[in-house]
């Protein structure tokens, strides 16, 4: 048989001499998620997201904010690699209302270092205003007793609702591939 390229993986068979190559299944782009309001809402807001390749929507069980959902890759997949959306309500109008982008970044890391566990938190880049989006990007690692994680956070405000995306992955598995489908679901998020 041909030799396995390096986007395959080898199988070998019960005869020990032959290998069958198996081609590794590629990811497949994900399908985006849309949140609308359904007539049992109290509240009418929505958004849509694109997850990375091979993410699957799964609710937390133990909810903390007015709507929340998580996604992450399929069982058996290395852990420590998620999506969460979390919808609030705020009585202020615009990203803005919360202050400029570092200030919100202060915040952000604040409320990080304060958890239980976290040693440090660091900003590995300036946050920064989509302003043709109408958001701000901030971009953390926090490193704590259960290990070093990037946190890559896309913040809205719109229609008296605080959107907040907040993909995590373990800083050692951060490489450019992940970096780009992060950066691209982060993109693809907005309130409807």
């Amino acid at each position: 048989p041909p030799p396995a390229s390096a986007d395959d993986t080898t199988t070998t068979n019960n005869d020990a001499t032959t290998q069958t190559p198996t081609p590794k299944p590629k990811p497949t782009p994900s399908e985006p998620y849309t949140r609308t309001p359904s007539p049992n809402d109290k509240f009418e807001f929505g958004y849509t997201v694109t997850p990375p390749p091979t993410f699957l929507a799964s609710n937390k069980p133990l909810k903390t904010h007015l709507d929340e959902i998580n996604f992450s890759p399929p069982d058996g997949s290395p852990r420590g690699y998620t999506l969460g959306i979390t919808v609030d309500p705020v009585r202020i109008s615009k990203i803005r209302d919360f202050g400029t982008p570092e200030e919100v970044a202060a915040r952000v890391v604040t409320a990080e270092v304060s958890r239980d566990g976290v040693f440090k938190v660091t900003l590995p880049k300036d946050p920064s205003e989509d302003a043709e989006a109408g958001c701000y990007d901030v971009e953390y690692i926090s490193d704590g007793k259960r290990g070093t994680k990037r946190f890559v956070t896309r913040i809205y405000v719109q229609g008296g609702f605080l959107y907040v995306l907040t993909l995590q992955s373990k800083e050692g598995e951060y490489d450019v591939g992940r970096e780009k489908d992060v950066l691209e679901c982060a993109k693809s998020f907005r309130p409807l």
